[in-house]
């Protein structure tokens, strides 16, 4: 890299990526309330507020704080009693409101991850995260202005290779300027899109661009950061089908092609669909021992790998096992070893949540079941 390039992203305002400020929101806000989609939006967090009481409420937002507390709050609390039996909450009291925290977590729902996450924060008195977001994700404007009025940061999917080393050395130095700078938390999935067979792993590739602006030093990088683990347990997956399609096909016929508006619905059905109790447990900060440990001896790249096992033994050790995964679990063996933990009532929910899920006119219920049923399986078979 030139050095020109090396001071050019040393001074980067970053407003391509960045979420909006406080001095942005009032003409953002301007945008959405001309736009029908966000208004049905505010009518289905609202729907028994009249409409000059909602003009008012809206009237009354002029910082991201307003936003996330009058709005965003009240739209992921609707979205938790409409589609949960429950947020539940674990491991948060080991953490400090005053410091500022990577948080890196397993990826299950586009949206509901990082929302049900800045949620609980935000309910429990922490500050809220700048959230990592795809540009794919962002396919009409009104989308890009409403999470980047949320704090999300846009990542770009599919960069060239010539220019990636670049680009990842740039989202590295908004990542460190964040925690170190501005002192706010960042939640970042440990892997680019959800996991499709259930089996939670960090990717190499992500901790190998979060370290590039920092210092040579791997270990006191990593320590910098202050990384925690969370682990994101869903009762119920409501996009179990959608995702199992496309694994599907992917192994079939060796890729998969995303039709126009597909992660829109994978949004929606995410956020409408039935979760069951979800449950998120905080881990404990990777400390400077166990980074120390990590990269003793070894090259970069093989200290790189142990801490990525690392952060996936607390997300394993926390995510919760619920009556599906039993379920599954015994119907992949044939067995009945965890009879116990579920009864004929759940088993009908289970056939019940089947046939919903599997309803798809190009693949067949039976060609789709084997990949459901290991999905479901796969966090039993990660803490057996």
């Amino acid at each position: 890299m030139l050095f020109a390039d090396f001071i050019c992203i040393m001074t980067d305002s970053f407003d391509d990526i960045r979420p909006y400020t406080d001095a942005e929101v009032d003409s953002v806000l301007g945008r959405l309330l001309n736009e029908p989609a966000f208004n049905q939006a505010i009518r289905f967090v609202f729907p028994n507020s009249e409409p000059e009481d909602v003009k008012h409420l809206l009237g009354s937002i002029h910082t991201i704080a307003d936003f996330q507390s009058k709005i965003v709050a009240a739209a992921v609390k609707s979205i938790a009693d409409k589609s949960t039996a429950g947020l539940e909450v674990k491991g948060l009291d080991q953490l400090n409101p005053q410091t500022p925290y990577l948080f890196i977590s397993n990826h299950r729902d586009i949206v509901l991850d990082s929302a049900f996450l800045n949620y609980i924060l935000f309910t429990s008195g922490f500050p809220t995260t700048r959230i990592a977001i795809g540009n794919n994700l962002l396919q009409r404007e009104w989308i890009a202005d409403l999470v980047k009025l949320n704090k999300n940061f846009v990542v770009q999917r599919n960069v060239p290779p010539r220019q990636a080393y670049d680009y990842s050395l740039r989202l590295s130095t908004y990542i460190k300027q964040s925690l170190a700078d501005d002192l706010s938390s960042v939640w970042i999935a440990q892997r680019e899109g959800r996991t499709k067979d259930g089996k939670d792993q960090t990717q190499a590739g992500l901790l190998k661009m979060l370290s590039l602006a920092w210092t040579d030093d791997v270990v006191l990088g990593f320590e910098e950061m202050r990384i925690v683990p969370v682990s994101i347990s869903y009762g119920v997956e409501p996009c179990a089908g959608l995702k199992t399609r496309e694994l599907f096909i992917k192994q079939r016929d060796g890729a998969y092609e995303k039709q126009a508006g597909e992660d829109l619905t994978s949004m929606l059905e995410g956020i409408r669909g039935w979760k069951g109790k979800v449950v998120f447990t905080f881990g404990a900060p990777i400390a400077r021992q166990e980074l120390e440990h990590d990269f003793s001896d070894v090259n970069r790249n093989e200290g790189i790998k142990n801490l990525c096992a690392r952060i996936d033994a607390q997300i394993h050790a926390g995510y919760e096992v619920q009556t599906f995964n039993y379920i599954a679990s015994d119907e992949l063996s044939g067995g009945g070893k965890f009879a116990s933990d579920y009864t004929s009532s759940d088993l009908e929910k289970w056939k019940e949540h089947i046939n919903q899920q599997l309803q798809f006119p190009d693949v067949s219920q039976n060609e789709l079941l084997p990949a459901l049923l290991a999905m479901y399986e796969a966090p039993v078979g990660l803490k057996s």
